[in-house]
């Protein structure tokens, strides 16, 4: 009797050969229909994150425009209101006065730093400690003496050298991308790649704060490793990010994080970190060995590059006397405007695949830079390379350029999203090495995580849309001259996009979830489009401009309060924001009554004590779920 199969009839090991290859074909399908769904929310969300910025640097124009109003008004008022908010009442704080209380339980550094300390301090904020006032200010005084004897570009060597004869590890240079306070990225990529050495060489391209929880203990970690291993083994770097800015760290959280963390010494850590920020480096260039024993230079900056990126006039500037790059301060010499859009161009730039060097409209600011534009400036420098971050990136990299670009992020599943992070490894006379990770806790890849990160991107493209409600519906007007309310599906998509300015959102794919759809006319109801938008009116229906107005500037005002609130009090007095309001009304072109902001500010003052704090503020016109 022949063992083998019986080709005239099916046996039972082909059913269960041809399940399990079904089985196979399907799994594979679930999973790629879930990475088809994972990068559109992605993209919604990093189009939402350029919103912000841009609604950030409209924020900063907004600034301008206000201190120009004030330097130029006659009312006493808001005169002594502003003189009394600019005091540097922060020097009136003796930091020798600042005594480490018997009671405090977390870590104590020695005034040497040193290699056991830097380990304390890791551990210590991986269990969620916070550094007492008097060690952190320790580091950001050490930090800022070392800061001010760097040069703007670090000069970074990955050539093999004799006097390494003891030391029979291997060199290697760790670039890291963008971590945004995520401090577990952070001690997850030590703990992979080990703590700095001679020769275990660490770069960190930018963008250590802003959005994440653990802002302070990324910044003071790294600004501790930058005095200990930057000092002793020359083997620890630091790019400036467009988020080490002092406009955007009260935009994005890290103001908010240290007013919570350092309460009554806020304002005192918060200028210490502004004095490093304009210290930092502002890029990386990096000497590496070939197989040729040829030596290829690599250019490391956070941002990117520009037709007019002069190295040489990079590295003679005053990068101190910028303290914000994104248009708070203004320049009065056509020598300051130069190196000011260098600056920009470096921090904020972004590749394209196009050829040629265009305003960056996602971004509003800088540049976007084509595969033409690298080449040029390559080749000028004698560079092989650029490593860039900026951009957070599904897999944690990205390629551009023929290869002649790199993205890397290193900050994984950012703010709550589905990303890995990554970092780039130099080594000599080797290939570059892309180390891909998601840290402990972060949570893989699945179902249920790209469904919550799907939803909260629609939340957030609902608010958008809400905002942008005029314009869309002007759009949606001009497709529906008749009035009749409905919209064909591929107009409603193209109105917009149109209007939104989004050409990477797949609104078809979302319809069920953006707008009412009319099965038997095949057609959306087009003003359900603004429905369940996580907006809550506060005011009657007579002050709906009001409710309209503060729905579109919410960030802009959130981060007006802070900016308001100098004395780190957590609330602003009703004059005060009456005189803010005012102004940001007056700035947007819409006209507001005195009657109207009395209204708004009695509606506010729900617990009517004279004063408004940011809880009551926000609550009365935006809810997040």
């Amino acid at each position: 009797m022949s063992s083998g199969r019986n080709s005239g009839a099916s046996s039972p090991l082909d059913f269960a050969d041809k399940a399990a290859e079904t089985i196979q074909r399907n799994f594979r399908g679930f999973k790629d229909r879930l990475k088809a769904r994972e990068k559109a929310a992605f993209n919604i969300q990093q189009l939402i994150e350029y919103s912000e910025e841009q609604d950030h640097l409209n924020l900063n124009k907004f600034f301008l425009r206000w201190i120009k109003l004030i330097k130029h008004t006659d009312n006493e008022e808001v005169t002594r209101y502003v003189s009394s908010s600019i005091q540097d009442d922060y020097m009136q704080i003796s930091e020798e006065d600042i005594k480490i209380e018997s009671n405090y339980a977390g870590v104590h550094l020695s005034e040497e730093f040193n290699e056991e300390d830097f380990v304390k301090l890791i551990n210590s904020f991986r269990n969620n400690e916070i550094l007492h006032t008097k060690y952190a200010l320790m580091i950001f005084n050490r930090a800022i003496e070392y800061l001010k004897k760097l040069p703007n570009i670090n000069e970074i060597s990955c050539l093999e050298d004799t006097e390494f004869d003891d030391d029979k590890s291997e060199l290697k240079v760790n670039v890291v991308g963008d971590l945004h306070g995520q401090f577990i990225d952070l001690f997850t990529i030590f703990d992979l790649n080990g703590l700095p050495s001679k020769k275990n060489v660490y770069l960190f391209n930018g963008d250590f704060v802003d959005r994440g929880s653990q802002q302070c203990e990324v910044y003071l970690t790294l600004l501790y490793g930058l005095v200990l291993y930057g000092g002793k083994y020359n083997s620890f770097f630091l790019n400036r990010g467009n988020h080490e800015d002092y406009g955007c760290s009260v935009r994005f959280g890290f103001k908010e994080e240290i007013m919570t963390k350092y309460c009554l010494y806020s304002k005192l850590i918060m200028r210490k970190c502004a004095q490093t920020f304009v210290l930092l480096p502002l890029l990386s260039l990096i000497s590496q060995q070939g197989n040729k024993d040829q030596i290829n230079k690599i250019l490391v900056v956070h941002g990117g590059i520009s037709l007019d990126t002069d190295l040489d006039l990079i590295r003679t500037l005053n990068r101190a006397s910028y303290p914000s790059l994104d248009g708070i301060s203004s320049c009065t010499s056509d020598r300051e405007k130069k190196e000011k859009q260098q600056m920009q161009d470096l921090l904020w730039s972004d590749p394209q695949p196009g050829t040629g060097c265009i305003f960056n409209k996602q971004r509003h600011i800088a540049k976007q830079f084509g595969p033409d534009v690298t080449d040029a400036v390559l080749g000028k420098y004698g560079i092989s390379l650029i490593i860039r971050s900026h951009e957070c990136k599904v897999e944690g990299y990205e390629f551009h350029h023929n290869n002649k670009c790199i993205t890397i992020f290193s900050a994984s599943n950012y703010c709550g999203g589905i990303n890995k992070g990554s970092i780039c490894v130099i080594r000599p006379k080797q290939k570059l090495e892309i180390k891909q990770f998601i840290a402990p806790g972060m949570g893989e890849l699945d179902k249920h995580r790209v469904e919550l990160f799907e939803a909260k991107a629609i939340r957030g493209l609902k608010r958008l849309l809400y905002a942008n409600r005029n314009i869309i519906k002007e759009n949606f007007k001009k497709l529906d001259p008749k009035n009749t309310g409905y919209l064909s599906l591929s107009d409603w998509s193209m109105g917009l996009t149109k209007a939104m300015g989004m050409e990477k959102i797949p609104w078809l794919k979302y319809r069920d979830k953006l707008v009412e759809f009319n099965s038997k006319k095949n057609m959306v109801k087009y003003e359900t489009s603004f429905d369940n938008c996580d907006i809550v009116y506060t005011f009657s229906t007579e002050h709906k401009d009001i409710n309209d107005a503060l729905a579109r500037y919410k960030e802009t005002l959130v981060a007006l309060f802070n900016l308001i609130d100098d004395n780190h009090s957590g609330t602003i007095n009703l004059q005060e924001f009456a005189n803010a309001c005012k102004i940001i009304f007056l700035d947007q072109n819409e006209a507001i009554s005195d009657e109207a902001i009395k209204s708004m500010i009695e509606a506010m003052d729900t617990n009517k004590d004279g004063k408004i704090d940011l809880a009551e503020f926000t609550q009365a016109f935006i809810i997040y779920t």
